[in-house]
């Protein structure tokens, strides 16, 4: 080992990472997104949330099936 140290993106957040991961409120996200995605028990009292089940909700917000986005074939887009 070369004493490097390693940081990896976490597949699983609490409510309150999961929130702020998806720029919203804890109150946001349990109203409209806590219904959608699986919750995963971390402890008895803990629960955690799939980056990858968030993924999905926020592409469904945007009609997306988490494929490639499509870009606008409008110049004046690009200036921005």
């Amino acid at each position: 080992m070369n004493g490097r140290i390693v940081q990896m993106a976490p597949k699983v957040l609490d409510i309150g990472d999961a929130a702020s991961y998806l720029a919203m409120s804890v109150g946001t996200f349990r109203a409209h997104v806590l219904p959608h995605v699986r919750q995963i028990n971390l402890s008895a009292r803990r629960r955690g949330y799939l980056v990858s089940d968030l993924d999905r909700w926020i592409d469904r917000q945007v009609g997306g099936q988490g494929g490639s986005v499509s870009v606008s074939t409008n110049p004046w887009d690009a200036m921005s």
